[in-house]
């Protein structure tokens, strides 16, 4: 198996190995957990067919029978918006 070697000061070493020892793990496979987990935080997320159907049921909720509003409505609403952002 590859090796990667790194330096960190003595405090962070310190701090890694305690963590480590609090999880009941060894510094290596403390440090490949955690950087597993900043490789999966990384990557986009990709949403499950359920979560999509959630997601798909509550927009078709959130629907009116209403027509949208006109393109200068919507407009001065942009506006108004950013303009409330700015104070």
């Amino acid at each position: 198996m590859p090796r990667i070697h790194f330096v960190v000061s003595e405090t962070a070493k310190i701090a890694y190995h305690a963590e480590a020892s609090r999880a009941g793990k060894s510094m290596g496979e403390w440090m490949r957990e955690a950087a597993d987990e900043k490789l999966a935080a990384a990557r986009p997320r990709k949403f499950t067919v359920e979560e999509l159907a959630r997601f798909n049921a509550e927009c078709d909720a959130r629907r009116s029978d209403q027509p949208e509003p006109d393109w200068d409505e919507s407009r001065r609403v942009i506006a108004e918006s950013r303009l409330a952002g700015l104070g």
